[in-house]
């Protein structure tokens, strides 16, 4: 008789919310920067110059969202594949 495995889903939830925020903020940066071309007007103060926001948008986008996400789908695929819980 095989015993179900209780899987840790807790850090996969934290890691995926952390996915949906962190895509909010880098889009959201990726938009205020792509107004700023249509609009010069918006670069109002130094630290918010397009110079700045781009790097910003793209290191957010690539590392935080998709570190995250990468994160969560690995910690999910590895329990569910081994039959184990997360050790910790």
């Amino acid at each position: 008789m095989q015993s179900q495995a209780t899987y840790n889903y807790k850090v996969v939830r934290q890691f995926a919310i952390m996915t949906v925020v962190w895509g909010i903020v880098g889009m959201l940066v990726g938009v205020i920067a792509a107004a700023q071309l249509v609009w010069p007007e918006l670069n109002f103060a130094e630290w918010f110059y397009l110079g700045r926001l781009r790097p910003l948008h793209t290191n957010a986008v690539i590392f935080s969202f998709g570190g995250c996400a990468l994160f969560a789908t690995s910690y999910y695929v590895v329990q569910r594949t081994c039959h184990t819980t997360l050790f910790a």
